[in-house]
């Protein structure tokens, strides 16, 4: 029997031509609950997302909002039965206020004798905000917001019709660990307010802080639900890919000889310059807050941009200069950027086209053997184990892990012995997360270098012999981590906040 006051689907299924996406589904939110939804990519999360919100319509199945049944046909429909959603991808205009991106879809309510009224317009907007402890001034543009903020707005416009129920499509994809903790603290707020929160997320530690259960999809079926008794990573983990997950927490191989050693570099003029080394086979792993300095830390080692004046990067004993990315591929460098959109892949291009691209002169140059790409992709998804429907797929259609291990291809393709990394698995689910984590670990033990940044910690826990922890483009701290001392969450939250807490006493500014 169904609850009076959740959104439930009943039996739910989805076929698109012959491949099933959602089979005889069952998934239900309680009011005034956080539900985590859970699964790999191409488990059925966004299809089941899609259908209870409207932009989608099952095949069977039902729909039912405190025990009424419905059968939604639009968004509009979703959202006068009570139903809310804000997308992982930002989509507000930046140009315009705050108050005029949370009003922009009820520009009648803040209208008067059909002319809007900009005092009703901002009024409304800092009621929506004040209502849920938002600290953010509606008259502000939204371009000059940091990331979090951006994400509160969204949430404040998708709570402007007042839903009782609201879906956040991985809601701190892009953030940090300090504005991950806002909005965290914010959906705890709407849960007090009695409405249930449906999270769909790829970071356990998030799940374990806020969500009331978690429930899994697999292969388009339900595998399972937890509740919060019930949590660890490794009974999420397990949930979510169907079988028993081991973590790193530290990697246990040693590590051999320093093969790149980064000095010089000043990010401010008034910080002290970096000294950062990575050795063979170790896995190093730079941390810190937005406007720390970290990616350009990550940039200068990648080749990314030009070797800055007075800096100095040794690279197995010899000291080289980086005019170009091209000067660092030809050293065995390989950089893969956080921006894997605009930086990472070319989308309309295949992903065997994408794997190929650092390697263009082993394929024939200008007269290119494709042939060749496909038989090097292919070896590439015995490796990663990356789902296609066949390497001549547009990259831009894969999904996100899959994505990024065809960034990751190329330079296994390339023949790499050193990788500069920005956040290896952003925007990845859990069974690729490990996956990638897997690869990294087995090319360090092979005798590869890794340097990487990455604003999950539990990542940097999982997988680096050595972390360090940056700071208003100040090495602030230095952590040995392996199996036997492992470093802890605390510890690294502790060194970024201890120097916010003597920033705030000096009155410095981190902008």
């Amino acid at each position: 029997m169904t609850s009076t006051a959740a959104l439930s689907a009943e039996q739910v299924t989805k076929a698109f031509g012959d491949a099933l996406a959602l089979k005889a589904v069952d998934f239900t939110c309680k009011a005034g609950e956080v539900h985590a939804l859970l699964g790999e990519n191409g488990a059925g999360k966004s299809t089941l997302v899609k259908i209870l919100t409207g932009a989608m319509e099952p095949d069977s199945g039902k729909i039912v909002v405190n025990g009424k049944s419905h059968h939604f046909r639009s968004p509009l429909e979703a959202q006068v039965a009570g139903i809310g959603v804000v997308y992982q991808d930002f989509q507000l205009f930046p140009r315009l206020t705050v108050a005029e991106n949370i009003c922009a879809a009820s520009v009648g309510d803040v209208s008067r004798g059909g002319f809007l009224s900009r005092r009703r317009m901002n009024a409304k907007a800092a009621g929506i905000l004040a209502n849920f402890g938002i600290e953010v001034d509606p008259q502000r543009e939204v371009r000059s917001l940091d990331a979090a903020e951006r994400k509160l707005v969204e949430i404040s416009r998708a709570l402007q019709t007042d839903p009782e129920y609201l879906f956040l499509d991985e809601p701190t994809a892009a953030l940090e660990p300090k504005e991950t903790h806002r909005l965290l603290a914010m959906i705890d707020r709407l849960r007090t307010h009695g409405k249930g929160i449906i999270l769909v997320t790829h970071r356990l530690q998030e799940i374990s802080e806020v969500a009331d259960r978690a429930t899994a999809l697999r292969d388009g079926e339900y595998a399972g639900t937890l509740d919060r008794s019930q949590f660890s990573r490794e009974a999420l983990s397990e949930l979510v890919v169907g079988r028993s997950v081991e973590e790193h927490r530290g990697p246990s191989h040693a590590p051999g000889e320093v093969r790149m050693h980064l000095s010089g570099l000043t990010l401010r003029d008034d910080s002290p310059e970096i000294d950062i080394s990575v050795r063979e086979r170790e896995l190093v792993a730079v941390v810190g807050l937005i406007g720390s300095g970290v990616p350009s830390i990550m940039k200068v080692a990648g080749g990314a941009v030009a070797t800055p004046k007075g800096a100095s990067i040794l690279l197995d004993g010899a000291e080289i200069e980086f005019r170009s990315p091209a000067d660092a591929q030809k050293r065995g460098i390989g950089f893969v950027s956080d921006d894997r959109k605009a930086q990472g892949i070319v989308p309309l291009r295949s992903a065997a086209e994408n794997i190929a691209l650092p390697s263009l002169k082993r394929f024939g140059g200008p007269f290119v053997h494709r042939n060749a790409f496909r038989s090097a992709a292919l070896g590439c998804q015995q490796t990663f184990d990356i789902r296609w429907t066949s390497p001549d797929q547009p990259v831009g259609s894969l999904s996100g892990g899959n994505q990024q291990k065809v960034v990751l291809s190329r330079w296994q393709v390339r023949e790499s012995t050193f990788l500069v990394i920005q956040e290896p698995s952003q925007g990845v689910d859990i069974g690729a997360r490990l996956q990638i984590h897997d690869y990294l670990v087995d090319y360090a033990k092979s005798g590869g270098s890794v340097f990487f940044s990455s604003s999950d910690l539990d990542e940097v826990r999982d997988i680096a012999h050595r972390i360090y922890v940056v700071h208003a483009g100040e090495i602030v701290a230095e952590f040995v981590n392996n199996s036997e001392n492992p470093v802890t969450r605390s510890q690294l939250a502790q060194a970024m906040a201890a120097m916010i807490d003597r920033d705030e006493k000096q009155g410095v500014s981190n902008d």
